[in-house]
């Protein structure tokens, strides 16, 4: 192994003694573990360009001090634990700066770097994707591994000499870029042409490139509220005021967006399947919407988060479908829908930006993964993507109708009706009568995932409110973990002194409701479009 040694220089200080010195520091500052084998005697005299003898002399010295163990056949170990006082020093030596201050503490930050500190902190406390709630894209299990793996070995072997070039193309090979132009043509009945569109490497670059284009500090964007406050937190970093604007069960409140004092440079939503309400915003609005965008000169992001599942109901074409102002930029990725590791996504700009966007990227970012692109490409054109989807949406209908129908029976009487949408989760929200505190003590004890809302709101928070995933709900057991959640929180002491002072009566699930077990019924679009029993199964 090698290490990085100072050997400081002192006057009528022996060389092994330094040596001993430099080690003993790197020991106590962390960078050598306890139990950590040491570089040999002749590793480390060859890189530090000193005798072995001067070596094996620092490496005595230190074993004599307690601070290594030497093993014949072995080599020599940092100890196990530091003799007298060092072993409760060593915590407060670990990852101390060598000035005893911490630099970043007092570090000249420009205007700027103290709004993307200030938004990088708001997103480590507000981070939505956590793995241990299962929430985020397609489970594991429903992933094409078989047939990704086989087109990535297929493109392994890069053996033409212009595919060192295709390494270099900072929107994405031509090939992939004309793919995505016929899937959106396809599946989000989009008219654009393989110059517009643009592929990242990573999903936040895509709201990055946007930002640093067409925003200075202090420019307004109008953002759903509540919305997804990853990208809130993006556009936070470039300077952006970040306006709030109320989301219906039609979408974003265009009526809201006529009151603001001044129009926005940039508007914010997810038509689709607005996150995390599920709400897809109506063809009337849509036709507001991009009205309005065009009187002010705002340009439009659309997320098409969730676009790819629907249940029972028909699929809208999305804002960029409709736009004949020039004035929507749409974007969409590959995680949620592949797999999470699959972090390839794409940005198709109006024409009036595909000049200044290819430009501005080659800035922001010039590598791609070529085996990605190249896998993505035939997985594209080979039918592969469409077909997963289809298998996909199947298997998600099954557990999504499993978790509604437990939650009618044994929720209905202390939540607010579902809303209608898709996606890969349903939204709860309790009554009044429930702390929040209580409903996430009792949902861990019972193992129902939920993630609270409140993260996603710039505004005041709907309290009580949860999104529940449903992709990776086990069928057999989601009726027993729903009714185990619903028993222990009605039973809980907290709960009944809640319910006893709002005044709440009748929360008993309803005994008589039939619980259908999908294994055993077809999924049908009717089946999920009704009105079950007070609770929305659309």
């Amino acid at each position: 192994m090698a290490i990085a040694i100072n050997l400081e220089y002192k006057p009528y200080v022996a060389l092994y003694r330094r040596l001993s010195d430099a080690l003993r520091k790197a020991i106590l500052e962390g960078r050598l573990k306890l139990g950590e084998p040491l570089p040999s005697v002749r590793e480390l005299a060859e890189s530090l360009k000193l005798s072995r003898a001067t070596v094996l002399k620092a490496y005595k010295d230190l074993n004599s001090q307690g601070l290594v163990t030497s093993y014949s056949g072995s080599g020599t170990f940092v100890a196990e634990t530091l003799p007298g006082d060092l072993g409760e020093l060593l915590p407060e030596f670990i990852g101390r700066p060598a000035s005893g201050r911490a630099f970043f503490d007092e570090a000249p930050l420009s205007a700027r770097g103290h709004v993307i500190v200030a938004a990088g902190k708001k997103l480590g406390e507000e981070h939505v994707h956590v793995p241990a709630l299962e929430y985020g894209g397609t489970p594991i299990e429903l992933s094409p591994m078989r047939e990704w793996k086989t087109l990535m070995l297929k493109h392994c072997d890069l053996s033409r000499e212009e595919q060192v070039a295709e390494m270099i193309e900072p929107t994405g090979i031509a090939p992939l870029r004309q793919a995505i132009a016929s899937y959106v043509q396809r599946r989000r009945s989009i008219s654009c042409t393989p110059e517009n569109v643009v592929i990242f490497g990573a999903k936040q670059l895509r709201l990055e490139l946007i930002g640093r284009l067409l925003l200075n500090a202090g420019d307004w964007v109008a953002y759903e509220d509540p919305g997804y406050p990853e990208n809130r937190h993006t556009l936070e970093s470039l300077g952006a005021v970040i306006v709030p604007i109320e989301v219906d069960e039609e979408g974003m409140s265009v009526a809201a967006l006529r009151r603001l004092q001044q129009p926005p440079k940039l508007i914010y939503v997810s038509p689709s399947h607005q996150d995390p309400l599920g709400y897809v915003m109506s063809m009337e609005r849509r036709r507001e919407l991009l009205e309005y965008a065009a009187a002010t000169g705002a340009f439009i992001v659309e997320d098409d988060f969730d676009n790819e599942f629907r249940y029972g109901k028909p699929v809208l074409p999305s804002l960029k479908a409709l736009d004949q102002h020039d004035c929507v930029i749409y974007m969409a990725s590959f995680w949620k829908v592949l797999y999470q590791s699959l972090r390839l996504s794409y940005v198709v700009f109006p024409r009036c930006l595909e000049t200044i966007a290819t430009l501005g990227k080659g800035y922001l970012e010039r590598h791609l993964p070529l085996l990605d692109q190249l896998a993505l490409i035939d997985f594209i054109n080979d039918g592969h993507l469409e077909k997963h989807i289809k298998r996909t949406q199947r298997v998600l209908a099954v557990r999504r109708q499993c978790l509604i129908l437990a939650i009618t029976r044994y929720l209905r009487n202390l939540v607010e009706p579902l809303t209608e949408g898709g996606g890969t989760h349903v939204l709860l929200t309790f009554k009044p009568g429930f702390s929040e505190a209580t409903i996430e003590q009792i949902a861990g004890q019972n193992r129902l995932n939920l993630m609270s809302t409140r993260p996603y709101y710039l505004g005041e928070a709907t309290g009580a409110q949860y999104i529940v995933p449903f992709a990776t709900v086990n069928i057999e057991t989601i009726d027993d973990v729903v009714r185990l959640f619903s028993e222990n929180l009605l039973a809980s002491p907290r709960a009944l002194a809640e319910t006893a002072e709002a005044g709440l009566q009748d929360f008993a699930p309803d005994a008589d409701v039939n619980v259908i077990r999908p294994t055993e019924q077809p999924f049908t679009p009717a089946l999920l479009g009704t009105h079950t029993g007070g609770v929305h199964a659309g």
